[in-house]
């Protein structure tokens, strides 16, 4: 794994990976692609992880709230995989834009629902995101409290202005 803030080159792939700098080419023509399909597989790791239960879930909040909880659960769980996701996330990928998109929907609903005040959906995406972003941070610098998730996830809910009723009912 590259260290943290370290530049994500070819070079440094190669020899994070402990290949030859020829082996990253066989498989992939620039860092961009390289992205791009761990993007892929971050996506298939999260989709695994929280759609058969998502489903289950017919309130926007609740389903917020279960893909925020159960993806910081992961990262607690799991800190390379949380690494992973932190480093991808400064580049545009598959994975963020599913991420985004299954928020957007969830959000949209909520807000048409009156059940957030922020209004517009991508500003609220913007809000989620960024919170669960900068917790996974923290997760990876040091070590995570008990109640850590549950408190990110009402700290979040707090930003967008989701009602103390909703956060109860969870």
């Amino acid at each position: 794994m590259l260290a943290e803030g370290a530049a994500l080159t070819i070079d440094a792939v190669a020899e994070a990976a402990g290949v030859a700098k020829g082996t990253f080419y066989y498989h992939f023509n620039n860092v961009d692609e390289l992205v791009a399909a761990v993007g892929v597989q971050l996506g298939r790791s999260f989709d695994e992880l929280l759609t058969p239960a998502r489903a289950k879930l017919r309130d926007p909040i609740a389903r917020l709230s279960f893909a925020f909880t159960q993806s910081l659960e992961k990262a607690i769980s799991d800190n390379e995989w949380a690494r992973l996701v932190v480093q991808t996330s400064q580049r545009p990928n598959e994975f963020g834009r599913t991420v985004r998109a299954d928020l957007k929907v969830d959000l949209a609903e909520a807000i048409a629902q009156d059940q957030v005040t922020v209004r517009d959906p991508e500003l609220a995406v913007d809000i989620v995101v960024g919170i669960w972003l900068q917790v996974t941070r923290g997760i990876i610098e040091r070590a995570a409290r008990p109640e850590l998730s549950s408190q990110a996830l009402e700290a979040a809910l707090r930003a967008l202005g989701s009602a103390p009723r909703d956060n109860r009912r969870l």
